[in-house]
């Protein structure tokens, strides 16, 4: 893994794409991060891993890239998805092509996805529900306003807001390493051009900009075997907003994972050492595509407002000729 970035590693795909084969298969062992990464393809992709999903090895009829060509139209733009599609595919070697170039879906990556679908398999690839009810449940609105609030507060103080609490060590490790922020003339942290841009983007694609670089920490600094952390992730991604999970399931490395990610807002604990976790809407969103619902569902301060009338207001960013910036919006940080 790079253990530095020079731009945003925002598309999760860079990631996975730069990792080798062999940890593919090793990822490919959780159903649950079969299940992240099926979400995450194209739609194009998605249809051809369900056509040939239950139909390998059983039936005996082979196929080629030609004979996969003929299931779409024969138009510019279909082809260019088509292939756009097959190119995804063979770089996350979810599908092959083998000798005699019939195309092969990954043995891994078949078998623990089909447990996916129908059940099956015996694994805890989605978390491990808690037997007993909590006395005192955390509801959804709850979970909403811990995470935006923990998330709000990162942004804070990557823009210098006052009385801003210190963030946790992971984060600050993340903000620098990413180049989000860097030492001032005295010695205080202070945001770069990088992290500007960062503020800009939509909130899915901050939580995973900021994982990716978490990942490349877990891998260098923490020793933490990328596999599992990323099927952590994966994991996080695939549970149920509102429900808790036990934390004895987890392993050691995933115990730790938990800690900071909860600094990050993506889980809520009562305390350390609680026995029970709920994931947060941002963890939840992870793989959806609902990559602004955090920020619209618990915030009351957004952009977006609507008056008496029902009419609905927008927030603007105005950029004038003399390269000023005005934003009209309510969030403080901007």
């Amino acid at each position: 893994m790079p253990t530095a970035v020079t731009h945003f590693k925002t598309n999760i795909y860079e990631c996975l794409e730069a990792l080798p084969k062999p940890t593919l298969d090793q990822l490919y062992k959780e159903p649950a991060t079969c299940l992240a990464i099926f979400r995450l393809l194209p739609p194009l992709a998605r249809q051809l891993v369900m056509s040939l999903l239950f139909t390998q090895p059983i039936s005996p009829v082979n196929l080629t890239q030609s004979d996969l060509r003929l299931w779409v139209k024969n138009e510019e733009e279909a082809l260019a998805k088509f292939h756009e599609a097959l190119d995804k595919l063979s770089k996350l070697s979810i599908m092959t092509t083998d000798s005699s170039g019939y195309i092969q879906i990954n043995s891994s990556f078949r078998e623990r996805f089909q447990d996916c679908l129908t059940g099956g398999g015996d694994h805890q690839s989605f978390g491990v529900s808690c037997e007993r009810p909590a006395k005192d449940k955390p509801d959804i609105a709850f979970l909403d306003r811990h995470a935006m609030k923990q998330w709000e507060e990162i942004l804070h103080f990557m823009v210098g807001t006052e009385s801003t609490r210190q963030p946790s060590a992971a984060v600050l490790k993340v903000v620098t390493r990413a180049k989000l922020m860097k030492e001032g003339k005295d010695k205080q942290l202070m945001i770069t051009n990088k992290g500007f841009q960062f503020l800009l983007q939509d909130v899915n694609t901050q939580v995973w900009a900021f994982l990716i670089q978490y990942l490349d920490i877990a891998d260098e600094l923490l020793h933490m075997n990328v596999v599992e952390v990323l099927n952590f992730f994966f994991m996080l991604g695939s549970l149920e907003l509102g429900m808790d999970y036990s934390v004895e399931a987890l392993t050691p490395t995933q115990k730790q994972l938990l800690d900071d990610l909860a600094n990050f807002g993506l889980a809520y604990r009562r305390k350390k050492g609680s026995s029970r976790y709920y994931p947060t809407r941002l963890a939840t969103t992870l793989t959806s595509g609902n990559s602004a619902v955090v920020s619209s569902a618990v915030s009351s301060s957004t952009s977006t407002t609507t008056g008496d009338d029902g009419a609905t207001e927008q927030g603007f960013i105005i950029v004038e000729t003399n390269y000023k910036l005005y934003a009209y919006t309510e969030l403080f940080f901007l």
